[in-house]
């Protein structure tokens, strides 16, 4: 049977009366099977969460004519997953996901239709960047709830432990020529004008160094999963292995040369830890305060040992001798949180804007229109612009509500929860969902949209997780204590 069995199930177990805590895990430790239904779902995010992460080194090693295949393998595997949910039959929470994606479907139709009298195909690939990716959240809640919390966990380890190898290959980047095939960009050019210190700007397993650091952000919300939910299954601490990832993750931040990485985990972090302390006090504080305190020591440790893994970054924040970084840094978050015409001097504001997907990475391959404007020098680099350049006031209203909505919605699920384990991972999660949730590039990056998708999957799966432990106190017991 499953960690998290129904109140009847659980109440069918018959234990005897010595020794009862190991009969209990006995029990606990045989999951109940999947469903066939389910268990595809599982497989296809597992595809989903791996295509993303090796998508970069495998164009690399492949074939060019394999090239555009691999980079639309993740938006393949979305695809199939939508249509194995609408043509199966998923649980409540799923369905409930999956209204809420036709009502968003429905709201973009003014901008859907007036893209397609543009472009047909444009329509298709911009429709695809605003409504495809919540597909992400659904397939959780269809595939883990209402008893899989093991075949959950699952994901998370694998995304945890595939740091191992992500920053291997950043620090071997690091250390090698920007000649070397591994430094080169997945079409074949020479990185090294984007060098600085010396050093690479280095996107490990990655197309380039932007997807590396949404990977980094993510892995804000995965690692502590991962470490909450392996203590609890393995019955043991597992302190080394935290050590190591918390080590290799730390490193693979600096690595990238990206202020993203650095100042997008450090916010991430900072409103996870603000909504610990409101939701779990100082008994929640307690149990992150050692992985906090190793962390800072490993930062220490780790720069003092191998200042190149840094030197990119350092040279990039030392600012230049007109502005101090913290003047720029200011300016650019400013900027993109308040300039939405950035890109469209020339181009009047407009109610419903000039296409979904124009602005997109990989639009213009695809469309002569998105591809006039990008010659006529039009590109809207932050995600509140792309939105106004895209849909106009219509879509700002449109798309940003419905953001914020999945914000507020997540961090209500979040109070709620009443196991400390639950709320502990909850927390890292909602700390990524409302960074990324403002200020990440959704509309334009396939990638980031996933990853911000499964977070809030991940929320919606625990809040049903915990209401399913409160259902039996006794399950509760010996589940994660």
């Amino acid at each position: 049977m499953d960690l998290l069995d129904t109140p009847s199930s659980v109440a069918e177990i018959s234990l005897p009366d010595q020794k009862p805590w190991r009969h209990k895990r006995q029990e606990a430790a045989q999951p109940r099977p999947m469903s066939p239904f389910q268990l595809r779902i599982h497989r296809c995010l597992c595809l989903l969460v791996f295509s993303m992460i090796f998508e970069g080194i495998t164009r690399k090693l492949a074939p060019s004519w394999l090239g555009n295949v691999i980079f639309f393998f993740k938006d393949l595997v979305a695809v199939i997953l939508l249509l194995i949910l609408v043509t199966g039959n998923p649980n409540v929470t799923a369905k409930r996901w999956l209204r809420i994606m036709g009502i968003l479907f429905v709201l973009l139709g003014p901008c859907i239709l007036l893209t397609a009298i543009k472009d047909p195909l444009l329509a298709i690939f911009g429709t695809k960047q605003y409504m495809l990716f919540p597909i992400a959240a659904v397939a959780m809640c269809a595939a883990y709830l209402p008893h899989h919390l093991r075949q959950f966990f699952s994901l998370f380890k694998w995304i945890a432990l595939s740091v191992i190898m992500t920053t291997l290959v950043a620090v071997a980047q690091n250390q090698l020529p920007a000649s070397n095939w591994l430094n080169l960009s997945v079409g074949g050019d020479d990185l090294s004008r984007f060098a600085a210190g010396g050093y690479l700007r280095v996107s490990s397993t990655f197309p380039f160094v932007g997807q590396y650091c949404d990977y980094l952000n993510a892995l804000c919300y995965c690692l502590p999963v991962y470490f909450i939910f392996n203590k609890a299954f393995s019955g043991r601490a597992a302190s080394l292995q935290t050590v190591v990832l918390i080590g290799l993750a730390i490193a693979g931040t600096f690595v990238t040369g990206s202020r993203t990485s650095v100042i997008g985990n450090a916010g991430i972090l900072c409103a996870a830890g603000l909504l610990l302390v409101v939701c779990g006090g100082l008994r929640a504080i307690s149990k992150v305060i050692i992985p906090v305190v190793c962390g800072i020591v490993l930062l220490g440790l780790i720069e003092s040992k191998y200042p190149e893994f840094f030197a990119a970054y350092q040279a990039r924040v030392s600012g230049t001798g007109e502005v101090s970084h913290t003047i720029e840094m200011k300016k650019r978050i400013l900027s993109g949180l308040l300039d939405w015409t950035d890109g469209t001097v020339e181009a009047p504001p407009s109610l419903l804007g000039y296409g979904l997907g124009v602005m997109s990475n990989g639009s213009d391959k695809l469309s002569n229109y998105a591809a006039e404007w990008r010659r006529n020098g039009y590109w809207t680099e932050t995600d509140q612009a792309t939105t106004f350049f895209e849909g106009g006031w219509y879509l700002v209203l449109v798309w940003y509500g419905f953001r914020f909505w999945v914000i507020i919605s997540s961090v209500a699920l979040v109070t709620k929860l009443r196991c400390l384990e639950f709320q502990i991972a909850a927390c890292f999660a909602w700390g990524y969902i409302l960074v990324i949730g403002v200020t990440g590039v959704l509309a334009i990056q396939p990638a980031i949209a996933i990853w911000w998708w499964l977070a809030v999957g991940l929320i919606t799966c625990l809040s049903h997780f915990d209401r399913e432990l409160r259902k039996n106190k006794q399950a509760s017991d010996f589940v994660l204590r």
